[in-house]
């Protein structure tokens, strides 16, 4: 019942006109940690047991549900995502979250320790991303989910359908194209390039260039 009443606590915030305002209302009836560099938009829902934002910004009509949000200096989540039933919600300085994520992990789930999302320095995650975080995801420094549509997963089922958990990093500096998908339990090392439309199935241990699409010729 708490918690759908900060829901509801934190919609009505968001209405208000003025930003000083907004952060006022946060502090006081949400206890979050807000400084007054910072900006929090309109008509956004924010339920979170330990917030620390500094110098950071968030646009938009978000949804976001997690037990700890912290955001670093410059970083952005700007408008139409859904972060989602997520224990840790990590973001390095000047890291963005765009527009129309979808950021969650399991409602009811036993693993919910684990469903951390961890984003370092630098890094972009654009638009339509789907990331599963059943299992923790941790991105490094300079990751750019570039384009749209990309998938990634950290659970799946065997042939019995008991679920198969396994986390996801990636490294520093990686270049992700638009529809790519990753599969629970890999690691992509730093300093490479995922081509579009892409399927990662195991990791990728060796810097470089990868793409799954071959060019063929059918007529």
């Amino acid at each position: 019942m708490f918690k759908k009443m900060k829901k509801v606590c934190s919609f009505l915030i968001s209405c208000f006109p003025i930003n000083g305002l907004r952060i006022f209302w946060y502090r006081i009836l949400c206890g979050y940690d807000i400084d007054y560099k910072s900006r929090v938009g309109i008509f956004n829902i924010i339920s979170v047991k330990e917030f620390k934002m500094e110098r950071a910004e968030i646009g938009n009509f978000n949804y976001i549900d997690a037990y700890k949000l912290e955001m670093g200096n410059g970083a952005l989540i700007n408008k139409l995502n859904k972060l989602k039933h997520l224990n840790v919600i990590s973001m390095g300085e000047r890291s963005i979250i765009f527009s129309r994520n979808f950021l969650g992990g399991s409602r009811q789930s036993i693993n919910f320790p684990k469903q951390n999302l961890k984003i370092g320095n630098d890094t972009e995650i654009l638009r339509n991303n789907y990331f599963d975080v059943t299992d923790e995801i941790i991105i490094g420094n300079n990751v750019v989910f570039g384009g749209n549509g990309s998938e990634v997963w950290t659970h799946g089922f065997d042939t019995k359908r008991n679920i198969l958990t396994g986390k996801v990093i990636f490294q520093n500096d990686i270049f992700i194209g638009s529809n790519c998908i990753f599969t629970k339990g890999i690691t992509v090392v730093g300093n490479t390039t995922i081509g579009p439309g892409s399927v990662i199935y195991k990791s990728i241990e060796e810097s470089g260039l990868y793409s799954s699409q071959q060019l063929v010729k059918v007529k």
